[in-house]
């Protein structure tokens, strides 16, 4: 036996009068309205007075119908609670998995090259490793170096080096 509906023990189900129309029925559990057509009626005969709220991302008020359950007071508000959630989410993930969410320790720089003078020469050239990357950049991702001549070509095709000797003539072109 149900509390929300009157019965008397021998009767059976005892009719209510509805909220709008004030029409006789008997209802079904929670039921206060005879028909759809005046639920309909009694949502539109009383609207809802806005209510004021306060924000929970910038703490501020504002006024809303208290049936849209509106929460935050602007689409900005609504994505920065959205950010400051996964972000909690993932420090949370990472903290359960051991892990850091710091990006990794950015590797030094590396030195400048040394610069010896050759005998004979009063130029200082910078000598060079010949392993060392032609060109670096970092990763997008991890923040590493990548060495892009490297991913294309091996160090020796990266860095051709002319050979230098008596007996090697360089070509020259004729017109």
């Amino acid at each position: 036996m149900s509390h929300d509906t009157p019965q008397s023990p021998a009767q059976g189900p005892v009719p209510i009068n509805c909220v709008v129309c004030e029409g006789e029925f008997i209802p079904h559990p929670r039921q206060i309205y005879c028909s759809p057509r005046c639920k309909v009626l009694a949502r539109r005969a009383a609207p809802a007075e806005p209510q004021t709220h306060s924000c929970p991302a910038c703490g501020g008020d504002f006024t809303a119908n208290p049936r849209l359950r509106q929460v935050y007071c602007s689409p900005a508000c609504r994505r920065d609670a959205e950010k400051q959630r996964d972000r909690q989410r993932d420090e949370e993930r990472a903290r359960r998995l051991g892990e850091t969410l710091a990006p990794p320790a950015m590797p030094g720089l590396p030195l400048p090259p040394r610069s010896t003078p050759r005998s004979g020469s009063h130029t200082a050239v910078p000598e060079r490793d010949p392993l060392e990357p032609t060109a670096t950049r970092n990763c997008p991702h991890c923040q590493q170096p990548v060495t892009i001549v490297a991913l294309l070509a091996t160090p020796e095709a990266a860095r051709p080096t002319m050979p230098a000797g008596p007996d090697v003539i360089p070509l020259r072109r004729t017109p």
